[in-house]
C-alpha cells in the first residue's frame, strides 16, 4: 500500500511540474539553511572535545568575592600547592600564552603564537606527541636544558616534514632549545598555538600574587565537580591563612571545560542563528502548505470520487501526506548542495587563525541525518493541515458541478491564516535582522574617545638575548618610533604594549598614598606602558597638567597619565594632579620595588580606552 501511494504521488507531482518545482525550491532554501547552521551548531556546541573522557576535565580559576573578581588565573606557587595537596584530582596542568620566535639559520626568523605548559598538560589531554617524546618533570624545572615541542603545521611548513628535526637545536627567542617532539596534526591547544615550551623556566621566580596561569585538572574516577570544589576551596583557605599578604580573600572555583572553551557570547550567537533559520524553514513550510491548499481546491472532485468509491478518510490523508513527504525528500538533495555551498563561503570568509582547532564543521553523517529528518518532518508539518482540510468535504455537494461554496470558504479561511503566520514570522525575522544591522552600525560609529580613521598600527617583537637588557630594548623602541615619525604623511607616533581597541597592557591593584583600604578590596585598574605622544597621536584632549616627556621615558621615571574615571574614583572632589599611588602585584614582579611607586605629575586625560 505504501509503495502504491509513493508511485501515485510521484506520478501526480510529475504531472504538475510548475507546482512541484516551486514547492521544492522553496523548501530547499529552508532545509539548506538549517543544514548549514546545524553543522555549525554541531561543530561548536554538540560535538565532544577531542580528548579522552572530556567530562572529567574541568577548569580551575581563582576568585575573590570581596574584590569583585569572579574569574582570574592562578599563580605559579598556588598551582604547585593545589597540585600537591589535593585528594580529588588525577592530574593538574597549567599553561600561559607567550609569543615565541624561531630563528635557526635555515630561513628567516618567524614569530608564532606559543604557550608555556606544565609537563603534565599533554598527558592530561590524552594527546601524546606523534613523534619524539613528551615533556618530562625534569624538563619542567628551573635551570633545566631548554626544550621545545613543535606543531605538525610548523614541522611541515618550516622543516618540510623532516623527521631529523627531533633532537636538533633551534633558537627560540634567542636561546637554544632542543626539539623533543612533534604534536599530532591539527593539535594546537589551547586554540591556535604552534609551539610549546616548559612552564617552570618562565614562572619559577614569580611571586604568589601574580595570577597568570590557566589551570586544567582531570578529576579522579567517581569524583564530582562539587567534591573537587570542596577539596580545592579547603586548600585555598589554608593558603590564605599561610600567606595572608598575597592570598587573603582568594579562593578557587571549578568550572566545566565547555564554559572555558566555548564562551557564553559565542553560544548565544550560534543559538540565535539556529533560531533565525528555523523561522525561515517555518515560513517555507507555510508557503508550501498554502500551495497545497490552493491545489486541493482543484483536486476536490478527485478526492470526493475516491471517497465515493469507498476510500476511507485516513486512507486519503495518508496518500496526501505521502505526496507532501515526497516533496520534502526531493528537496533534501538540493538543500544539501545549498548547505555545502554556504559552509564553503563561510570557510573562505573566516581567517584560519580565528577558529580554535577543536571547532570544525562539515556536512558529515550527523548533518546528513539531520537533513533527512527535517525533510521528513517538514513534509508532515506542511502536508498534514492541507490533507485534513481537503478531506473535510460534503460528499454530495462536492460531486455537484460547481458546488464549492462550503469547502471554499473553509479553505480560504485556512489560507488566510497561513498568510498571517508567514507575515508574522517574516516580521520577526525582519525586526531581528534590523536590530543586528543597527547594532553593527552603532558599533562602527561608537565613540571610543578618539578618532580611529587616521590611525594605523604595527606590531613588532624584540625577543632574544640581544634585547634582554631593558636599556637595549628601550633604545630600539625609541629608534623605531623616530623612524616611523620620519615617514612622509606621519604626524606623530608612539609605541606601547597595548593596541587601541584590540588589547594588551596589564592590570593590578592600586594603593592610594594616604588612604587605607581593607586587604583584598583595593581598586583594580588596567594600565599600559607607552612612549610620549600617545595623547597627540590619538588626538585626546588634555584636561589638566602636562604630557609625558622624552626625559621621563629615557630615565623610566615613575610617572603616569590617567583618565578622568580613575581620577574621580580615587580622588573624588580633589585635584588628581600631583597625587601618588602604588601599583601592586604584577608591576612589582616585572618592574621592581623601586618603580612600583608611581606619580601622577599633573596629567589627567579624558575618558577613553586607556587608564
Amino acid at each position: 500500500m505504501l509503495w502504491q501511494d509513493i508511485r501515485y504521488g510521484l506520478r501526480t507531482l510529475v504531472s504538475n511540474p510548475g507546482f512541484t518545482a516551486t514547492a521544492i525550491l522553496c523548501l530547499s532554501l529552508g532545509i539548506g539553511l538549517n543544514s548549514a547552521i546545524f553543522s555549525i551548531v554541531d561543530g561548536i556546541l554538540l560535538q565532544p572535545f577531542p580528548y579522552p573522557d572530556p567530562a572529567r576535565i574541568v577548569v580551575l580559576s581563582s576568585t575573590n568575592q570581596r574584590a569583585g573578581v569572579t574569574r582570574a588565573g592562578v599563580s605559579w606557587l598556588d598551582f604547585r600547592d593545589l597540585r600537591d595537596q589535593n585528594t580529588t584530582l588525577a592530574t593538574v596542568a597549567a599553561f600561559s600564552g607567550r609569543t615565541l620566535t624561531i630563528a635557526d639559520g635555515t630561513s628567516e626568523p618567524e614569530r608564532y603564537i606559543g604557550a608555556t605548559v606544565s609537563s603534565s598538560l599533554f598527558s592530561l589531554l590524552g594527546t601524546p606527541p606523534a613523534m619524539g617524546r613528551d615533556f618530562s618533570q625534569d624538563d619542567d624545572r628551573a635551570g633545566a636544558e631548554r626544550v621545545v615541542m613543535l606543531s605538525d603545521e610548523v614541522w611541515r611548513q618550516r622543516y618540510a616534514a623532516d623527521a631529523g628535526i627531533v633532537g636538533r637545536s633551534v633558537s627560540i627567542n634567542g636561546l637554544p632549545h632542543t626539539v623533543i617532539g612533534i604534536m599530532p596534526p591539527k593539535f594546537m591547544f589551547p586554540d591556535i598555538v604552534r609551539l610549546w615550551v616548559p612552564l617552570a623556566q618562565y614562572f619559577e621566580s614569580t611571586p604568589r600574587d601574580v595570577r597568570a596561569l590557566q589551570v586544567f585538572v582531570r578529576l579522579k574516577p567517581g569524583v564530582t565537580r562539587e567534591q573537587a570544589t570542596t577539596d580545592l576551596s579547603g586548600i585555598a583557605s589554608r593558603l590564605a591563612v599561610a600567606y595572608p599578604k598575597e592570598n587573603e580573600g582568594w579562593s578557587t572555583v571549578v568550572r566545566p571545560l565547555k564554559d572555558w572553551m566555548i564562551p557564553d557570547d559565542v553560544e548565544l550567537a550560534v543559538l540565535a542563528m539556529m533560531g533565525a533559520v528555523t523561522l525561515v524553514l517555518m515560513i517555507a513550510c507555510s508557503n508550501v502548505a498554502n500551495l497545497l491548499l490552493a491545489r486541493a481546491s482543484v483536486r476536490h472532485r478527485e478526492i470526493s470520487l475516491r471517497s465515493a468509491l469507498g476510500a476511507g478518510r485516513m486512507r486519503i490523508i495518508g496518500q496526501l501526506l505521502t505526496e507532501a513527504i515526497i516533496i520534502g525528500v526531493l528537496s533534501a538533495p538540493l538543500g544539501v548542495v545549498l548547505a555545502w555551498g554556504g559552509l564553503k563561503l563561510l570557510d573562505q570568509g573566516i581567517p584560519p587563525d580565528s577558529i580554535p582547532y577543536y571547532i570544525h564543521w562539515s556536512l558529515d553523517a550527523r548533518s546528513l541525518l539531520y537533513t533527512i529528518a527535517i525533510s521528513l518532518a517538514t513534509g508532515i508539518v506542511f502536508g498534514l493541515v492541507p490533507a485534513l482540510q481537503a478531506t473535510r468535504t460534503n460528499l454530495q455537494d462536492s460531486l455537484k458541478e460547481g458546488a464549492r461554496g462550503s469547502t471554499g470558504g473553509r479553505r480560504a479561511w485556512l489560507r488566510n491564516t497561513l498568510v498571517v503566520v508567514q507575515i508574522s514570522l517574516s516580521l520577526v525575522l525582519l525586526v531581528g535582522a534590523s536590530l543586528f544591522v543597527r547594532s553593527f552600525l552603532n558599533l562602527q560609529n561608537a565613540n571610543v574617545g578618539f578618532d580611529t580613521a587616521p590611525l594605523m598600527t604595527m606590531r613588532f617583537y624584540l625577543p632574544g638575548v640581544v634585547y634582554e637588557p631593558a636599556e637595549a630594548k628601550t633604545r630600539r623602541v625609541e629608534d623605531i618610533v623616530r623612524r616611523v615619525e620620519a615617514l612622509p604623511g606621519v604626524q606623530t607616533a608612539f609605541a606601547s604594549n597595548f593596541v587601541p581597541l584590540w588589547g594588551g597592557g596589564g592590570g593590578g591593584n592600586v594603593l592610594v598614598e594616604g588612604k587605607t583600604v581593607p586587604k583584598g578590596e583595593e581598586p583594580n585598574i588596567a594600565f599600559i606602558s607607552t612612549t610620549p605622544r600617545l595623547r597627540q597621536t590619538l588626538n585626546v584632549p588634555l584636561m589638566a597638567g602636562r604630557d609625558l616627556t622624552e626625559a621621563e621615558e629615557t630615565t623610566r621615571a615613575p610617572v603616569a597619565l590617567v583618565n578622568q574615571t580613575m581620577a574621580k574614583q580615587l580622588w573624588p572632589g580633589q585635584d588628581a594632579v600631583g597625587q601618588r599611588f602604588r601599583l601592586t602585584g604584577e608591576v612589582l614582579w616585572s618592574a621592581g620595588e623601586e618603580e612600583a611607586w608611581t606619580i601622577a605629575p599633573g596629567i589627567v586625560a579624558p575618558d577613553c580606552t586607556e587608564e
